[in-house]
């Protein structure tokens, strides 16, 4: 299973790509608390949304599941794992921070405050990919939308001999990628928050 089985989105797809991420968090803990207090809700979430795909569709990889968009997925290389405002500017994803309120912001820092360094600290001196966002829609769940995605994203890794590293905050989804060969290498509490991240990576196989 290659990317070659995939839809590479393009700014058309952008709109309904959101709205298929909408969906597939709307029962996710972590993005319930830091959304909860947002004046507008739905916008705050368009914006955040839409940004991992525009930079993922700059910086690295952005597809969904068909044209159909039952499900997305944003990747990129180490070198952008981490998204700067310069990186965010050229993406043109930085203007839709502006559509998320000021409490929103604040939590969404709390966050960055504890994967980034832990990120930086687990795969140093590996090389690997960054999995952004993956999400399926409630409708499609179930199906082999996942998998198919998460299919195309190992073949990527293991030609390139990079190991893939992600963050999940529901347990179930751990399974899933144990289910893929991947394991959690550290779980963390955002105390401020009050959720649990699984932070875990899996290894290039030859």
């Amino acid at each position: 299973m290659s990317t070659h089985s995939l839809h590479r989105l393009t700014k058309e797809d952008i709109s309904r790509a959101v709205e298929c991420l909408k969906d597939a968090f709307e029962d996710d803990p972590l993005w319930a608390e830091v959304f909860k207090n947002d004046p507008d809700r739905d916008k705050a979430l368009t914006g955040f949304f839409t940004c991992p795909l525009l930079y993922g569709m700059k910086f690295g990889k952005a597809y969904a599941t068909s044209p159909e968009i039952e499900g997305v997925a944003a990747w990129v290389s180490d070198k952008y794992a981490n998204m700067t405002m310069w990186h965010m500017l050229l993406s043109g994803a930085l203007p839709y921070g502006s559509k998320m309120g000021k409490e929103t912001l604040r939590n969404l820092s709390t966050v960055n405050r504890y994967i980034r360094p832990r990120r930086r600290s687990l795969m140093k001196n590996k090389p690997y990919m960054y999995l952004v966002i993956i999400g399926i829609s409630s409708a499609a769940q179930g199906n082999g939308f996942g998998s198919k995605i998460i299919d195309a994203i190992k073949e990527e890794s293991s030609r390139k001999g990079f190991y893939i590293y992600l963050e999940t905050e529901k347990e179930e989804n751990v399974v899933f990628y144990e289910k893929h060969g991947f394991n959690v290498v550290e779980r963390i509490d955002l105390e401020e928050l009050n959720v649990p991240m699984w932070l875990m990576e899996r290894k290039p196989v030859s």
